[in-house]
């Protein structure tokens, strides 16, 4: 008897994907290029979208999985299967923190600029003086696929016209999504890639206003996190609560293995240690 999997291509594909998908080995995503491509062959996506339209005029009340440009087909461990609209350029040339493949659905190719990234480009730590160098680009159309090596290279997309897209992204493999200028390809400015990373900073943050001593423990477990904004946003935070705690973090934090973090924390050392003096 066959299994729901072997029926169902999207269930098919999930199956296919999900070996492929680690941690601790990224590279190991690209094994997933064959099984995206028989998806995108499979012709599930008319179907699918034509059952989420009867779904939608049968039932108003009916969401479905959409965002604002976006319908998501599935979310799984470490990976998403979505379809976007690219409709609107980007105002800046994104460095992804995501492995991805990218495939047009619709008669709209999809072009695009490929960069390179700079040598001394080290994802965790923003550089405001590094400089990405273009490489070539292209155009993929209707059934073709896009892999987008992104620990290499940054891509700018041409939209004269919106172009549906087939994405299969990982989640992030880096911290921070780097942002640089068109104009100068300087590097420009960089966001947490893991929106769970600005929630703990903002939860920190809430914590230390707070100044609620049950808020102890949890400041101080921050202050380990991988994310060096969360560490450093905890220990800020701590001191509002235990000045004697947040001096051994700070001077522990003198040896962090971010630089920003090593710098903020020998500085504001100082800072304490002149107005004890004073």
């Amino acid at each position: 008897m066959p299994t729901p999997a072997a029926e169902d291509p999207l269930a098919r594909f999930v199956a296919a994907v999900q070996p492929c998908i680690d941690r601790t080995a990224p590279e190991r995503f690209w094994q997933a290029e064959e099984a995206f491509r028989s998806f995108l062959g499979s012709g599930y996506l008319q179907g699918a979208l034509n059952a989420a339209l009867r779904a939608l005029a049968a039932d108003p009340c009916h969401l479905g999985d959409w965002r604002h440009n976006e319908w998501m087909l599935h979310r799984g461990r470490g990976f998403a299967l979505a379809v976007s609209l690219f409709d609107q350029p980007r105002r800046y040339i994104h460095a992804l923190p995501f492995y991805a493949l990218y495939a047009p659905v619709a008669a709209e190719p999809l072009s695009y600029d490929r960069y390179r990234l700079p040598q001394s480009y080290h994802n965790p730590v923003f550089d405001p003086g590094l400089k990405l160098t273009r490489v070539d680009g292209g155009t993929i159309k209707a059934g073709e696929v896009l892999a987008l090596h992104t620990r290499e290279y940054a891509y700018d997309f041409h939209l004269p016209k919106p172009v549906l897209v087939l994405k299969l992204s990982t989640a992030p493999i880096q911290p921070l999504e780097w942002l640089f200028q068109k104009d100068t390809l300087q590097s420009w400015q960089a966001n947490d890639a893991d929106l769970t990373s600005t929630q703990l900073r903002v939860a920190a943050d809430v914590l230390g206003k707070f100044a609620h001593q049950s808020s102890l423990e949890p400041l101080k477990l921050l202050t380990g996190h991988p994310h060096h904004a969360v560490r450093w946003t905890a220990i800020q935070n701590l001191g509002r609560l235990n000045r004697s705690e947040a001096l051994l973090k700070l001077q522990a934090a003198c040896n962090d293995q971010h630089p920003h973090i090593q710098r903020a924390a020998r500085k504001t050392l100082a800072q304490l240690q002149s107005r004890t003096v004073s």
